[in-house]
């Protein structure tokens, strides 16, 4: 398999990972219910849990939106001193309660038209309109990288990780595009986490080639629902080779028109 082959199903099983796990991905978190109503949560961590388990509650969720940045070009194996994402173009769907997920990422930079749906634990990619799928599964990924993505264990490693010293997420109200106009953003120092994971699931030839990045994510989520209306995550290496932005737009609450069929085997 060709480097740039190899790049563009890395791509395409990153895009997967963000829209499966969205925040939770980012800070090892996952469901956490809680008596208090939504609109009354206050303490920025639980806003944070909160906002994931109302999505994990919705019977269907859509994102969308940038990433830009630049990134070494011995990391996405080119022989430029740097490639720019400015121009590329992230979408995803999710259905919680079917474990389903569509995710799609175009990218002039990085030259890649990729695609991946996942059921459960299960993975297909493409890498361009028209290739056939193939199927992996993300289970098997991730068990060999050592990454837990159980979703029945995440609830304890989010309290593990929020109790952890120094973890201390800032917190605003901000006007939004959510049910009722107003979010509070959470803004949370992540520091080489993200990084960390995302080594531990690439191959090593790719994995070796990742500096020390820092990550920072930020929320917006709905006042009365905590419903998510905004994610963004920034991350910048210590040697300034590494500076990315994602933005992702999130809409689509319950919407029937969200569907998401496992592709057809071979097609």
């Amino acid at each position: 398999m060709s480097n740039n082959s190899s790049l563009k199903i890395a791509v395409a099983a990153f895009v997967a990972v963000v829209v499966v796990g969205g925040v939770g991905a980012v800070l090892r978190i996952g469901p956490l219910a809680g008596p208090t109503p939504p609109a009354e949560v206050t303490d920025p961590k639980e806003m944070v849990a909160r906002s994931l388990q109302a999505t994990l509650d919705a019977t269907a969720v859509h994102m969308e939106g940038t990433l830009d940045g630049t990134l070494p070009g011995a990391l996405v194996a080119r022989p430029e001193a740097s490639v720019t994402l400015d121009g590329t173009t992230v979408a995803g769907d999710i259905r919680p309660k079917d474990a389903k997920t569509h995710a799609h990422i175009v990218s002039p930079g990085l030259e890649v038209d990729a695609e991946a749906v996942t059921v459960w634990d299960g993975v297909w990619f493409r890498t361009g309109p028209g290739e056939a799928w193939q199927r992996a599964s993300l289970g098997s990924a991730s068990t060999e990288a050592g990454v837990d993505i159980n979703p029945l264990t995440l609830v304890e490693r989010l309290r593990s990780y929020l109790a952890t010293p120094g973890i201390a997420p800032t917190l605003d109200e901000v006007a939004c595009a959510s049910a009722s106009g107003r979010c509070h953003r959470v803004t949370l120092d992540a520091g080489h986490d993200p990084a960390t994971i995302l080594r531990a699931m690439l191959p090593a030839d790719q994995s070796a080639d990742i500096p020390e990045v820092r990550t920072t994510v930020t929320i917006d989520t709905d006042t009365l629902t905590l419903r998510p209306a905004r994610l963004a995550i920034d991350a910048e290496s210590d040697d300034g080779t590494v500076v990315v932005h994602l933005e992702l737009m999130v809409s689509g609450w319950d919407s029937p028109d969200i569907r998401i069929e496992e592709p057809p085997a071979g097609g």
